[in-house]
Order: structure tokens, then sequence, then C-alpha cells
């Protein structure tokens, strides 16, 4: 059996709540709607690291972020991290990276060196650049192209073009689009998407206050509109593998970095343990192969590069967190016991509203926080209030089943390498990022750490 080409697709701050195959009746994505009918559809993937740059980094390596080293936003991966690029062509593989990388650090608007690229054979990249209709990429020799019209619909005429000119060769091929809508800002959304959706007619989840409403079915009419946008670009890419034959042998998997609050809890962004923030959809199809349902199983975005390289045939690397899936995908094995969700460092909008660093577990039950002192901060009861509208971590009754998950905690960093969790500003000193964060922090203005 000839090995698989992989089509790996993700967004950026999409949310699973917002997909009509997860429930979202509002919501049009006919295009990844027939993925999850024709594949399999994924009901708890949890996002470890709700952060763009620290979750890219992991979906890459198989790393948690202390170990990739890109810790936060605008901080740079360790290029010398092994990556499933690095994997998969050492398995035959023809790899291209097309979109947001985010992982190469300051300036966003930079070239990524070739060494810097975890090993990808071509490439098509952006540091990282949210001005939607002023899209750009740098190719292989650092050369900077400007993308006409929608940036997110220029990458993918980009990436037909790659399965166009390797699907005509003997050698398989992976590809990862990494496309940085539904992410904010929300000021170039094209109108023939807009008016799809009449603000006033849309339902807002249940944990928006009601002051927030106005507000908050304004950006869902924009997510929503930038959300339908990708699905049609993701309809583009089905129906080449259809016509070119291909389909049938072809991993193709979406998925997104992290979720987006919008307005639940009175919040915005993400680098939050609340679902909004937490669970992403992921959707996966190899007709033939994986077969088509849904998977109840808990899984995270660490497990993806592990599974996807065993799915290819690729070997297992060293030092990986993530765990091999692949068991599960085919057969409905067992999933995870519970994912690790962390945020390390706050990035702007978190340190600007006063947020800390937090850790903790996302079970099939319960979701739990504790902050870098160790006390807990938040305890959910995920199927007796899916809305996590009651805080249970200071219940007297809660506290045998809070050591519980404590312990529990600590045995999963002690089999990630006996990782230590702190105070973000002393993890920045101790553990050799200070100069990193604070030239950082300078580039934007802001404050930088003291030694």
């Amino acid at each position: 059996m000839p090995q698989p080409n992989i089509l790996f697709v993700f967004s950026d701050q999409h949310r699973k709540h917002n997909l009509g195959c997860y429930g979202d009746a509002q919501v049009r994505t006919p295009n990844l709607d027939s993925l999850a009918r024709d594949g399999l559809r994924f009901e708890h993937c949890i996002s470890n690291a709700p952060l763009c740059v620290p979750m890219r980094g992991s979906l890459l390596t198989g790393r948690y972020a202390w170990k990739h080293r890109a810790i936060t936003n605008d901080l740079p991966v360790d290029p010398q991290c092994p990556s499933i690029a690095q994997q998969l062509a050492g398995a035959g593989y023809h790899t291209g990276y097309i979109g947001k990388w985010h992982l190469g650090g300051i300036p966003r608007s930079k070239a990524i060196p070739t060494g810097e690229r975890l090993g990808f054979h071509e490439w098509k990249g952006a540091n990282c650049n949210h001005v939607y209709n002023k899209g750009y990429y740098f190719d292989e020799d650092e050369q900077r192209h400007e993308i006409p019209g929608f940036q997110s619909v220029g990458e993918t005429d980009l990436a037909l073009d790659f399965i166009d000119r390797n699907s005509a060769a003997q050698q398989p091929w992976a590809l990862f689009l990494a496309w940085s809508p539904p992410h904010e800002p929300f000021n170039a959304v094209p109108d023939e998407y807009l008016q799809l959706y009449e603000p006033q007619s849309l339902t807002l989840r249940p944990n928006v206050p009601a002051e927030l409403h106005e507000q908050a079915r304004s950006w869902l009419r924009a997510y929503y509109a930038l959300i339908t946008l990708l699905d049609d670009q993701f309809g583009r890419l089905l129906v080449r593998l259809d016509q070119l034959g291909i389909a049938d042998n072809t991993i193709v998997i979406y998925t997104s970095d992290h979720g987006d609050m919008l307005g639940s809890h009175g919040l915005r962004n993400k680098q939050l343990p609340h679902e909004e923030s937490i669970a992403v959809p992921l959707l996966a199809r190899w007709p033939g192969h994986i077969p088509s349902g849904t998977r109840e199983h808990l899984c995270s975005l660490t497990d993806l590069p592990v599974t996807i390289a065993a799915l290819a045939g690729a070997a297992p690397w060293p030092g990986c967190d993530g765990q091999d899936l692949s068991a599960m995908w085919l057969n409905n094995d067992d999933g995870l016991a519970a994912a690790l969700i962390y945020d390390l460092v706050p990035c702007h909008q978190a340190e600007d509203r006063g947020a800390g660093e937090w850790i903790g577990l996302r079970t099939p039950q319960w979701t739990f926080s504790q902050d870098g002192h160790g006390i807990p901060q938040l305890l959910f009861d995920n199927l007796a209030d899916p809305m996590q509208l009651s805080n249970l971590a200071k219940q007297p009754a809660k506290s045998a089943l809070i050591r519980d998950l404590q312990s529990a905690l600590q045995q999963m960093l002690a089999a990630a390498g006996s990782y230590t969790f702190r105070p973000w500003q002393q993890m920045i000193r101790e553990d050799a990022f200070l100069q990193l964060w604070n030239d950082s922090q300078r580039h934007f203005n802001r404050q930088p750490l003291t030694e």
C-alpha cells in the first residue's frame, strides 16, 4: 500500500462550538461538515496551551512549551527541536508549509531563515500577519511576495499549486496549511460573508453576560463570516483532491490552535482554562482506513504530530510529550485519562487584564487549574455544568477531589521530565528567557522585567 499524502489544515482561534458538525445550526460550514460526515469527528480535543505560539510549537514538535522554548507569543521556537516535518522527511515525504508561522520571535514581519523552519522543504510562510487584506509570504529564498485579495484565499491558491505539482510525483507529500482567521481583527471581513449573518438573530452561548450581548453578537457575526470564508477555501481543497483522484490516499485533517471566549464569562480571546478557550475541532478523513463516526475519548493537540507520524509510517522521535493515539483513530481504542493544560506566561492581552500563569488538567469530567503557587483557581464539572457557571474550587466538599487532581498533575509533570511550575516572572528569570522576553517587551513598547 502506498504511503498516504497528508493535508493538515489548521486555523487560528477557532473554537469547537462554532461548526455545524459540532451542533451549531447558525454557522454555514458545509465543507467541513462533509469532512466530519465522511471521516472522524473528535468530540473532546484539547488545546494544551491555548495561545498561538506555544501551541503551534507543540503541534509541530510534540513537546510541551517549556521544552520547545516558545513559551509565549513572540518568543521563538528552539530550531534544534525535532519536528514532524523532519520525521516525515525521514520516511520519504516531501513537506511544505504555507501560512502563519508565529514561531520566529520578533519582529512579526521578519522572514524565517531556512535553519529556523523545523525542516520543511517548501516554504510559503509569514511569521505573523493579521492584516488580512494586505497579506504576504516569504518563499524558500526569503523573498517577499504580496498576496492580492484576502490572505487566506491566496494561501489556499498556494496550497492548490503545491498539491498539483507534488501529486504528479511518485513521492508522498505532506502539506501544513495554516490560516490566520477566524482570529481577529474583524475590520477586513469581506462584505459578501458578513451579509450571510444578521447579528440580532444570532443566539449566544448562555454564559455570555447580558451586558455584553450586543457587542458579542457583533463579534460572533464577524467570526462566523470568517469561518464560512475558510470553509469555502477548505471546499476548494477537497474538490482538488477529488479531481486528481488522490482523495482516497490522502489523510485530511482540520483543527485549530485554540479557541476564543467571544464574551463567555465576560471574557475575550484565549489563555484561559475555560472550554471556549481550550476545546478545539478535530476532524480527520482517510477513506478505507480511518472509519467514519465520532470519538468520545479525550485527546490533545500535542498528540497530533506523534499520531500523524505513526499513521504515515514515520519513526517516533525522542523527547515527545504527545502520545501516539493512532489506535484510537483507527480502532476506537482508549484516549487520554487527562490532558495537561497550561499558560506559562501571560502575553499582552492576559497581562493587561491582570492574569497570571496557571496549570491544570482537563479530564473527561473535570477542568481544574491552579496558579504558580499551587493555589486552586478553577474546578468545573463539565458533565453537570457544561457552561462552567459554577466554580467548585473553594468548596470544602471538593478538597479530596482537588488533592487527587493535583496528584495526577504532578505525576504528569514528572513523566514529562520533572518540570517545576512557578510564577511566570520566576520562570523567565530562572530558565534563561529574560533577554528574549525583554527584547520582545521593548519591541512592543511594554515594560521589561528587571533582573
